[in-house]
């Protein structure tokens, strides 16, 4: 797959960062690709799970080829809500390769090597039709759009009302709607507003 051609390359080309070192005992995690037509872009940071043991085992975006994984439910359940399935999804990580720890632990790594993964991520949207794309946890938002982004901020917490980002207002030149990290919808705020959202993400496919 050429996409994962370029991220070997790219993960390659990287200055280690001494606080979080790339892991290269590991190779690179491959998009998700629906088998249906691609309506709706997932995008995640990472594949570096805390859990040492389960790294070797995750081969695909967001483990989306495990059918009873938390992920992958998680992604079923956004995708039903909007009419679709999980055959309508590309689903593809800003970093693609795995760092020693967690890189939520030394954040400073994601910056250090922030340029060449997102001129590698435009390439690969550039190649799927223009339709709108999910960001989920914090930091690929900020990424995307500045430190200042909160996720709560879209979902209504200061206003009472829900945003997401317009093509013209990213990098991406993408319509971005802020979702969660999976983990964080145990929170009473986003088990409120779930459906909500959704609701009014509906409206812009």
């Amino acid at each position: 797959m050429e996409i994962v051609e370029k991220a070997l390359a790219v993960r390659d080309s990287l200055v280690q960062c001494n606080v979080n070192p790339i892991d290269y005992s590991l190779g690179v995690v491959r998009p998700y690709i629906g088998s249906g037509d691609i309506k709706l872009i997932i995008l995640g940071q990472d594949p570096t799970v805390r859990n040492l043991a389960q790294r070797a085992k995750i081969k695909c975006t967001l483990n989306l080829d495990n059918e009873k994984g938390a992920l992958r439910l998680y992604v079923e359940r956004i995708c039903a809500s909007l009419g679709l399935s999980v055959n309508n999804v590309y689903a593809t990580n800003v970093y693609k390769y795995f760092y020693t720890l967690p890189p939520a632990d030394t954040i400073e790594v994601l910056s250090l090597h922030k340029q060449p993964n997102i001129r590698l991520l435009e390439y690969e949207l550039s190649l799927l039709e223009r339709c709108p794309v999910v960001t989920l946890g914090e930091p690929v938002l900020q990424l995307l759009c500045g430190e200042e982004c909160k996720v709560r901020y879209f979902w209504g917490y200061d206003d009472a009302a829900f945003h997401h980002i317009a093509a013209e207002e990213n990098i991406l030149r993408r319509p971005l709607f802020v979702f969660p990290h999976q983990p964080s919808m145990r929170k009473r705020f986003y088990k409120d507003n779930f459906d909500a959202y959704l609701q009014y993400m509906r409206r812009f496919l």
